[in-house]
């Protein structure tokens, strides 16, 4: 897939919301993840919104969420869903903290939904979230009945999404689908999500830590290389073959237009020129109706 000179892999990769088959997991998982992110660095940086309009208001990144969901999730009734606990609760989010909070109680309420639900990835079942083994303190009982330490939630969910649990660098060799998938919070995006636990350590056997990988190729540095990039990697003549060919298309159509461009471009050519051959025979007919006007005055 090609968007303005840029090109797209078929196949995505997920870092850590990989699931055990291509369409499960990946781009919902990994909303969450932005979400929860968002909300706590939100607390751990309030100055960030300072000049924007937004400052000091806890309820700034949940409602942008909100309205991103309302806008552009594709899944229509998971947008309505998401709506209605908004009206429901949202405005009593009074400070930062309860952001954090509010978002970890509606992503327990959906995964409740969403329980045995086709899209439920059976190797990563959707359960309340942190799970005992994760955060112990999370978990207690009242009256024999289980129920959430909040404070400790809240502790954990600033560790396991704060800046210092998280990595920047990623690989693209981390096997297909499924295998070593890592769960909600593992995975080599996730440094560690307790003091006592190493860096990687919640991995799959033979993944590596992201940090001791290369990064992936920028987008900008393959816009600059274009096209004979790819067919460059092809051994022997043909590589040479395609890579001459794509250089030469490419200084004659110029780098980065798409196929959409190039029909806007002759669209454009044939409308304007449709236009000025109009308006040529338009002036030729007016003008031979004032030559006759000039040969036959009226008496």
């Amino acid at each position: 897939m090609r968007i303005s000179g840029l090109y797209l892999t078929r196949r995505v990769q997920w870092v850590g919301c990989q699931g055990s088959r291509a369409e499960l997991r990946g781009y919902p998982c990994s909303l969450w993840k932005l979400f929860h992110t968002l909300t706590v660095r939100a607390g751990t940086h309030p100055d960030a919104l300072d000049g924007t309009g937004f400052a000091g208001d806890p309820q700034a990144v949940l409602q942008v969420i909100r309205r991103y969901v309302r806008v552009f999730f594709g899944c229509k009734e998971c947008a309505e869903h998401f709506e209605e606990m908004a009206e429901e609760s949202m405005d009593s989010v009074r400070t930062a903290d309860q952001a954090v909070l509010w978002l970890w109680r509606k992503h327990n309420v959906v995964n409740g939904r969403l329980a045995g639900h086709p899209s439920e990835d059976p190797k990563f079942p959707k359960v309340p979230w942190p799970t005992p083994d994760l955060c112990p303190a999370c978990h207690e009982e009242i009256r024999g009945l289980p129920s959430w330490n909040e404070g400790q939630v809240l502790l954990f969910l600033k560790r396991h999404y704060g800046s210092d649990n998280l990595v920047d660098t990623y690989s693209e060799d981390l096997g297909g689908a499924g295998e070593g998938a890592p769960a909600e919070g593992e995975g080599p995006e996730w440094g560690r999500t307790s003091p006592e636990q190493p860096r990687g350590a919640l991995g799959a056997e033979g993944l590596r830590v992201p940090s001791e990988l290369p990064p992936g190729p920028h987008l900008s540095e393959r816009w600059r290389q274009g096209p004979a990039a790819d067919l460059g990697s092809l051994s022997g003549a043909e590589g040479r073959r395609g890579a001459e060919a794509a250089a030469a298309a490419a200084a004659f159509l110029g780098l980065g237009f798409s196929s959409l461009d190039m029909s806007l471009c002759v669209l454009l050519y044939v409308a304007s020129s449709l236009f000025l051959m109009g308006m040529c025979c338009f002036f030729r007919l007016r003008s031979k109706r004032w030559k006759v006007r000039l040969h036959h005055p009226s008496v």
